[in-house]
């Protein structure tokens, strides 16, 4: 992850220069993957209406399925201008029942990302149609046809979410098929606002998980293209740690957006902009890999906490002596299973003549205690560590391991008695990162935790 950029859009949050553009994925997120809340599945729920109100439709449903499922973008907008079109001319005010019936009903199912957003004091535009920000923040709705209203929030962010494509409430601005999306792009007003805003602004999206095969996002990047070049601030695409791997930096640029990943997961994009606001409201370094703060850690520690729990979900941690605890014990904090951690207990080998060390050891010694070297370090395990069944999941954690064997050695003890090893850092140097098996940065230079 480009720690610059992100902390360039915590400063930007700090500052009152950031705005939050919001995209289906925040729906989904909040309303339990409601299918509805994505523009595919909204599209598909209005095939099925049409059917509905008219049975002859059915090949048309089921043509229109087929392009659904394609990659052509352009030719999905098609389908979403017939669905329009349909219901639009079926007695009734279809149009308008559908979308109440669809985006003005989805549930609020897991609030946090909703309330995360809302909160930051940041103004917050979105593509979405429903009310789910309003409704969890008090906000009001804004579309992007009302000039005065948008500026107003711009000015004084926090009382208005604005709807680049439209309210569901307000039928006639929703943009769905592509004459609405000619109209909106056409619009001068609010455009003038929206290229205004990258002149002095940190664009953040948020929840565009199809990234630049969403419909509503390349609306968006169309015109952000020819408009970049003239600005100085670059927006930034929170994308997942997946997507970012598979070329999301190539595939960003071109359209003048810097990528940041944000976790594996999509529900890690809730703790990674916790992170973010918390971290706002603190000091800032200029580099984030120099100070560590509590505001910066305690999401970063509670998303790492979910991370090892979903892929290795470990029986017993093993951490080591002194500060190298915190780590370990923070994210234990977050856990329902109890864990149990056992503490190495660490001497640097240049201590061999000191007393405590060999007062520590004869006590060890009696008590059955492990004993092992590394290159730097007399470390002593706890007897306790042999009792654990065959193939225990077994997890070496430490705050930091920016060299030495000390990991690899204990690894090879606990795989001598027959577990499952993974080894943890909240951070690694980078010639330690291969063999590190979860982590979250890589530091090069120095840094200071806050213990």
């Amino acid at each position: 992850m480009s720690h610059y950029l992100r902390n360039q859009a915590v400063r930007s949050i700090r500052e009152g220069n950031a705005v939050f553009v919001v995209g289906a994925g925040v729906s989904l997120l909040a309303s339990g993957s409601a299918p509805t809340a994505s523009w595919l599945g909204l599209i598909e729920a209005g095939m099925q209406r049409c059917e509905d109100l008219d049975p002859s439709l059915k090949k048309w449903r089921l043509d229109s399925l087929r392009i659904l499922k394609g990659k052509d973008a352009s030719s999905k907008v098609s389908v979403a201008q017939d669905v329009k079109d349909h219901l639009s001319r079926a007695p009734g005010q279809q149009y308008a029942n559908w979308l109440a019936d669809t985006v003005g009903a989805l549930p609020i199912v897991n609030r946090g990302i909703l309330d995360v957003l809302s909160v930051a004091r940041t103004p917050i535009l979105t593509t979405n149609y429903d009310d789910l920000l309003e409704r969890t923040s008090g906000r009001n709705a804004v579309t992007w046809d009302r000039l005065a209203e948008m500026q107003d929030e711009i000015r004084n962010p926090g009382s208005s979410v604005i709807h680049l494509h439209g309210f569901w409430r307000r039928q006639e601005s929703v943009v769905f098929g592509y004459r609405d999306y000619s109209t909106v792009l056409s619009d001068q007003a609010s455009q003038a606002i929206l290229r205004a805003l990258l002149a002095f602004k940190t664009l953040i999206f948020v929840g565009f998980g199809e990234g630049l095969a969403d419909p509503n996002f390349s609306a968006l990047t169309g015109w952000l293209t020819s408009t970049l070049s003239d600005t100085g601030v670059a927006p930034i695409a929170l994308v997942k740690d997946d997507e970012y791997k598979k070329g999301a930096i190539a595939r960003y640029r071109p359209v003048g957006i810097n990528a940041v990943p944000y976790g594996p997961m999509y529900d890690d994009l809730e703790s990674f902009l916790s992170g973010m606001k918390n971290e706002s409201q603190g000091p800032l370094t200029e580099d984030p890999g120099v100070a560590f703060g509590w505001e910066y850690l305690g999401p970063t520690l509670k998303r790492f906490h979910r991370r090892i729990e979903r892929e290795f979900s470990p029986d017993f941690i093993l951490s080591i002596s002194g500060p190298g605890n915190y780590a370990p014990a923070y994210c234990l904090a977050h856990s329902s299973e109890g864990v149990p951690v056992l503490p190495a207990v660490t001497f640097p080998r240049e201590m061999n003549d000191s007393g405590r060390r060999d007062w520590f050891q004869d006590v060890a010694d009696r008590d059955g205690w492990i004993h092992c070297q590394s290159d730097e370090w007399e470390i002593f395990l706890p007897n306790l560590l042999r009792d654990f069944p065959t193939g225990a999941h077994a997890l070496i954690f430490d705050e930091e391991v920016t060299g030495g064997d000390a990991q690899l050695v204990l690894t090879d003890v606990l795989a001598g008695f027959g577990y499952d090893v993974k080894k943890a850092a909240l951070i690694v140097a980078p010639e330690c990162e291969s063999y590190i098996d979860f982590y979250e940065q890589v530091v090069t230079g120095k840094f200071v935790f806050p213990w």
